[in-house]
């Protein structure tokens, strides 16, 4: 374990060493980043509750042992949390926050405090950047670009230490075959260029969901940010060293060069699995199971984080069997009471996605997309009224009539997910007037 205070004394390194595996840490301030916190009288679930803390929270962190930290609370009380869910922080007046944020949802409400129960006094927009002043239980004291301050949900405010960023930090590839880059945010704007699948860009700022971006010519305009994948390493190839990728057609010839003017040296077939070494201009350099290295077209590899997964080139994986829907159905049950976190994807805590890909991929074996936004493009699409247990429904919570939220059908019309901040995975039903009011479709994934 590092130890992170400096010893000054024999005394203070005798203490230190007669702790064993504890460290101590001087004045070190933490900042909750969940909803609600339990403090135990000692380092594990085990032990009693002998107080709260919510999100926003400051404390001082004294000791470490396990994973869980020994806080001292403002009325000066003492006992142990879980430092999963503890940012430390070394400006204990911050809130938990420093710098500024960038909107990521349509239409934010700002209101004049830190609830609904709240008057709305103002609106932002996807994009929008704001000042981060404070925070309170998932809310954020924001100031805005005309100088308004009020409070908005944390749900929908990504942190930046960027300010100039317009949201977007480093690089993005181009993940369709060819993207029109436009002379303004809008289709209705003309096009002066074109990018290709792979193609490096250097994002200077965004807007309602639209990227400003550089190309390699140094020509500058805008394009659609749905098929932008945002990297901060720029010499990556838009690939990772550990990335894989499964064939989609029948037949691919993989070449000596990224183009077809070079020689064929190989040929792979549909769901065979390949490692990505690098790409350019559309075509992904690759390491066939035999260890022959070679170049083949991007638009026929599936990339994906699982090399053991599998694929048929839809999004979904190749194992048609309703026992793997109802073991991630069974599964997903097992966490009902659990607590929604954003981000979190268990086995302690969830959101409504993250709920998602952790019933499919420990129940199915079958390793989703991690938003809710893409996990609706894979699958088969089934209507409400041939629902079966395992599908996802997907549902605008937002008022945006994109998808913003994911549950999992568990049959007899009621579903399971994870709500909001504040509330834990539950069971409820699909018939609700408003739930039918939000429903946006449904997938099959196996």
């Amino acid at each position: 374990m590092i130890k992170k205070s400096i010893v000054v004394s024999v005394g203070v390194s005798t203490m230190a060493l007669a702790m064993g595996c504890i460290d101590s840490y001087a004045a070190e301030k933490g900042i909750v980043n969940t909803d609600v916190l339990n403090v135990r009288s000692g380092a594990s679930t085990n032990h009693s509750v002998i107080g709260k803390l919510h999100k926003g929270n400051t404390v001082e962190i004294i000791e470490t042992s396990g994973g869980w930290y020994k806080v001292k609370l403002s009325n000066g009380q003492t006992g142990w949390a879980s430092g999963n869910y503890i940012s430390k922080s070394s400006n204990p007046d911050s809130g938990g926050q420093t710098g500024y944020g960038f909107i990521t949802t349509s239409t934010l409400n700002v209101r004049s405090g830190a609830s609904t129960s709240h008057s709305v006094v103002a609106k932002v927009y996807k994009n929008d950047k704001v000042e981060l002043l404070s925070s309170s239980n998932g809310w954020y004291k924001i100031k805005l670009s005309n100088g308004q301050i009020g409070w908005a949900s944390g749900d929908y405010i990504s942190k930046s230490s960027n300010p100039d960023s317009g949201g977007q930090t480093g690089y993005g590839f181009i993940t369709t075959s060819t993207l029109n880059v436009r002379s303004g945010a809008s289709t209705s704007h003309s096009v002066v260029a074109k990018v290709y699948k792979n193609d490096k860009v250097e994002l200077l700022s965004s807007s309602n969901g639209w990227y400003k971006i550089k190309l390699s010519n140094g020509q500058i305009g805008w394009a659609s940010g749905d098929y932008i994948s945002k990297s901060s390493n720029p010499d990556s190839g838009g690939q990772t060293e550990s990335g894989y990728g499964f064939i989609t057609t029948s037949s691919l010839n993989v070449r000596s060069g990224a183009s077809t003017s070079h020689s064929v040296v190989a040929k792979v077939y549909k769901n065979d699995k390949v490692e990505l070494l690098s790409s350019s201009n559309g075509w992904y350099k690759i390491k066939l199971s035999n260890g022959q290295i070679g170049w083949a077209s991007g638009d026929y590899i599936s990339k994906t984080s699982n090399p053991d997964s599998g694929s048929d080139g839809s999004g979904s994986v190749e194992k048609p069997s309703t026992d793997d829907a109802q073991a991630a159905v069974n599964l997903a049950k097992q966490q009902i009471g659990k607590p929604y976190v954003w981000g979190a994807e268990g086995p302690n805590s969830f959101d409504c996605s993250g709920l998602m890909y952790y019933a499919y991929k420990n129940g199915a074996g079958v390793t989703l997309p991690r938003t809710s936004r893409d996990q609706s493009k894979v699958g088969t699409t089934v209507s409400k009224s041939n629902l079966q247990p395992g599908d996802l429904i997907f549902s605008s919570t937002d008022g945006s009539g994109n998808v913003s939220h994911v549950a999992i059908y568990v049959g007899n019309n009621e579903m399971i997910h994870a709500p909001k901040p504040g509330e834990n995975v539950q069971k409820i039903s699909i018939n609700s007037s408003y739930w039918n009011n939000a429903y946006l479709w449904s997938k099959r994934i196996v």
